[in-house]
């Protein structure tokens, strides 16, 4: 994504290749989940050979865009969503019948994701004709996600009511969502308002992809939105000191990399903000 918001820029997928003209594409993804955690699970049969173990496998078709200008990139898919899928198939206990948030949804990947262990996932963005795209995303994927867990909420970061908000959530999740410092100075406000108001959320995972900037002027390289969500980083610590900032460690012994689709960079980044009280 560009870091200058001009809409007369088109931007393309990183995910999906373009390949019609078509406004919308339809594309699957598939991810890999190996069940056995350790070697103790390991298997011989009678013969004594290995009962090797197959993946799981999930099968996800998903309705987006490949070109979009930067106030539709929602209807994108991008890497950032697919390392906090990653993530949360690696780490499902932690997501085990929780109440989940997710900001920015767009088209609903993570929420496909996460609805397979949550018991309830509220997944949330700001256009009407997004949150439709997330409804069929929903509706052609029931063989792989829990429709009866998931709700779909209509939220503005820049109008943003505490009281619309389920009381229970525990856990919010966001995907490549900084890239324009208004919102993320929205974002962050999110995230204190809710802090303050909702007793059982304790997690933030929140995915970023530092998008490197070269600059005549200076003759430097620099990651803009990223450095300013830093900032926003430190001022919520000091403002809320019981609050941590973590980032996890991304290598795929930490976290699996479960699909094929992505390359897993440096610039994909996660962090975890949490509640020391709470988590």
């Amino acid at each position: 994504m560009f870091e200058e918001q001009n809409d007369q820029y088109f931007i393309h997928s990183d995910v999906f290749p373009s390949t019609n003209d078509e406004e919308f594409s339809r594309d699957s993804i598939q991810f890999f989940i190996l069940l056995t955690k350790n070697n103790e699970d390991i298997q011989v049969d009678d013969d004594g050979d290995l009962d090797l173990i197959r993946p799981e496998r999930i099968d996800v078709t998903l309705v987006h865009r490949n070109e979009t200008n930067v106030s539709q990139c929602g209807y994108q898919l991008w890497n950032g969503s697919l390392l906090l899928c990653d993530f949360i198939l690696t780490n499902q206990d932690r997501f085990l019948n929780r109440t989940i948030l997710e900001l920015g949804a767009g088209i609903g990947l993570c929420t496909l994701i996460a609805s397979r262990f949550a018991s309830t996932i509220i997944s949330t963005d700001h256009d009407n004709n997004l949150l439709e795209v997330l409804q069929e995303n929903i509706n052609i994927n029931d063989s792989i996600c829990r429709k009866e867990c998931i709700q779909i909420q209509k939220i503005d970061w820049k109008q943003f009511n505490c009281n619309e908000i389920d009381n229970q959530i525990e856990i919010i999740l966001a995907a490549d969502v900084i890239y324009d410092d208004d919102l993320t100075d929205a974002l962050f406000d999110v995230f204190t308002k809710l802090y303050q108001t909702k007793s059982k959320l304790h997690s933030i995972y929140i995915t970023i992809e530092k998008r490197i900037n070269f600059y005549a002027e200076t003759l430097s390289i620099q990651c803009p939105a990223y450095e300013y969500f830093l900032e926003k980083l430190t001022q919520l610590k000091i403002d809320h000191p019981l609050l941590t900032m973590k980032e996890i460690n991304t290598d795929r012994e930490s976290i699996k990399q479960c699909t094929s689709m992505y390359n897993r960079t440096n610039e994909l980044i996660l962090w975890h903000i949490y509640h020391s009280e709470r988590f």
